[in-house]
């Protein structure tokens, strides 16, 4: 990539120190969650504390600013120059609007509430994470009205994690959804062809850990992960960490009474990966790399572990592999049984393992409560109570335990309000990419073969190479010629489970 304009040459020598600092802050945190010791947290919390002061003072620095502000005056010429001018922007405004002490003291105070969060959880007990909550909403709410916004105060947080995504697209998206989806639901629960109970999963078979990572692995090469430039670890909830195009961290978990959750978990983190390792070497150091947002990364490793993962086309191609690791414990399980096994719909408390159909339903009841918790129309302390009331409404169950509910998810310990919308969106995004790409590749064959490469090759091509070129919106019209549909959602789910539960 060429940069012609002298005066953004400069900005960028300047911002890749913050993209430095950046990746070494990614680095503690993703030690955190796999490697440390439970007495280095206090610890951790003062070097991550320090390191985003450190960032936030390169973001303030005066000559980088000032350097910023020249180049927006000047001509661009090129659509990388324009764009890594508005990403700098983008990233600039939570610095250049929120007052220091406050990101300082929220991150300081995240890093404590985590801890607390993990503890509460623990003990069922909301009641021991109500005060960081409360100070982390406090402090949302705050960081809002620096960031300004114009209708809602929680649009200014959406925009954090999906640019230009506000309260109100959400609810017109996600209401429509909703509509759908609950009848969905209840309609393949009641089919002749529902079961929600599989022979060959609990305590008596066993899925050992090395076979399991031999999947894997497999599965992660055919699917075109470069292991040179990545690694895979054990986290108690999987996650993925891009330290830089070379250097992307995966972690799973293995559970030996079930197999299926590694296998989708980590075809979903590898969708991440791939995205990362896809992206424009030319981009490397600038605001151009990395994803551009968690609602696109999120279309591509939902796209994997779902739209690939649980095909039926798929699964019949990968179905010898399983049986022949677990000859004993798959012996008298058929095809069909096994394909219903990992497209089962039920609806569940825990978001990180609810099925595909009502997954969405998750996130529109934590979208709802945001919204609300901002604006301030729930009470913090009753908040546990209206978590049960709404996942009874939407989802037909409600927990009887805090941390089967309002506790589940880490997101809030983090102060990251406005993240969870980003997961629906992800769904609606692979959707419709799928749908285009159903227009140049013969997806069925493809699947059929297990030739995976392929469909990398298309994201290469379309999405993964742009990294952050363009935002959301311009990205799924570049690439499927129209505006978000939440309906190619639809029709997909309604699609897929009709033929695997002979819905009429």
């Amino acid at each position: 990539m060429k940069i012609e304009n002298s005066t953004l040459k400069k900005v960028l020598k300047k911002y890749r120190e913050i993209s430095l600092l950046s990746h070494i802050k990614a680095t503690l945190d993703w030690d955190l969650n796999v490697n440390l010791p439970p007495l280095g947290s206090e610890t951790r919390a003062i070097q991550s504390s320090y390191l985003s002061e450190m960032i936030t003072n390169k973001w303030l620095d005066t000559k980088f600013r000032s350097l910023y502000e020249k180049a927006v005056t000047e001509k661009l010429t090129t659509v990388e120059e324009k764009a890594i001018i508005r990403n700098l922007g983008y990233g600039a405004k939570y610095y250049y609007n929120v007052p220091k002490d406050i990101i300082i003291e929220k991150d300081k105070t995240a890093s404590e509430a985590f801890i607390i969060w993990r503890q509460a959880r623990e003990e069922n007990n909301y009641k021991k994470f109500l005060p960081s909550l409360t100070k982390l909403i406090d402090f949302d709410k705050t960081i809002a009205r620096h960031l300004g916004y114009k209708d809602n105060p929680y649009d200014a947080l959406l925009d954090l994690y999906e640019p230009e995504l506000t309260a109100a697209e959400c609810e017109r998206l996600f209401n429509g959804l909703k509509k759908e989806l609950v009848p969905l639901v209840k309609k393949i629960t009641k089919s002749k062809d529902y079961s929600n109970t599989v022979s060959f999963v609990g305590a008596s078979n066993h899925y050992p850990t090395p076979d399991q990572e031999r999947i894997v692995h497999y599965i992660m090469q055919h699917m075109g992960f470069n292991s040179q430039a990545g690694r895979v670890d054990i986290s108690a909830h999987p996650f993925t960490t891009e330290l830089s195009r070379h250097d992307i961290r995966i972690t799973t978990n293995y559970k030996e009474t079930d197999f299926r959750e590694s296998f989708t978990s980590t075809m979903h983190e590898t969708g991440h990966a791939l995205y990362e390792q896809g992206v424009n070497p030319d981009y490397d150091g600038t605001p151009l790399a990395s994803g551009v947002s968690l609602g696109i990364h999120e279309s591509l490793s939902r796209f994997w572990e779902n739209m690939v993962g649980k095909n039926p086309i798929f699964l019949h191609s990968v179905s010898p592999i399983f049986k022949s690791f677990y000859q004993k414990q798959l012996h008298a399980v058929d095809e069909k049984s096994l394909i219903q096994s990992f497209n089962t719909v039920q609806p569940s408390l825990i978001r990180i393992n609810a099925d595909e159909v009502t997954y969405s339903l998750h996130i529109i009841l934590r979208f709802e409560m945001e919204n609300e918790l901002i604006n301030g129309n729930i009470q913090i302390k009753d908040a546990a109570e209206v978590w049960r009331e709404k996942s009874k409404k939407l989802l037909g169950v409600a927990s009887a335990t805090d941390a089967e509910g309002i506790l589940q998810d880490v997101h809030w310990a983090y102060g990251s309000f406005g993240y969870f919308p980003s997961y629906a969106m992800g769904n609606l995004y692979g959707a419709q990419f799928l749908a285009t790409m159903k227009k140049k590749v013969d997806f069925d064959a493809v699947l059929a073969k297990g030739d995976l490469l392929l469909i990398k090759e298309w994201l290469d091509t379309n999405i993964h190479q742009y990294g952050s070129l363009y935002f959301p919106k311009e990205l799924i019209k570049k690439v499927t010629g129209e505006k978000l549909d939440y309906t190619f959602f639809l029709n997909y789910l309604t699609e897929k489970y009709s033929r695997i539960y002979n819905l009429k």
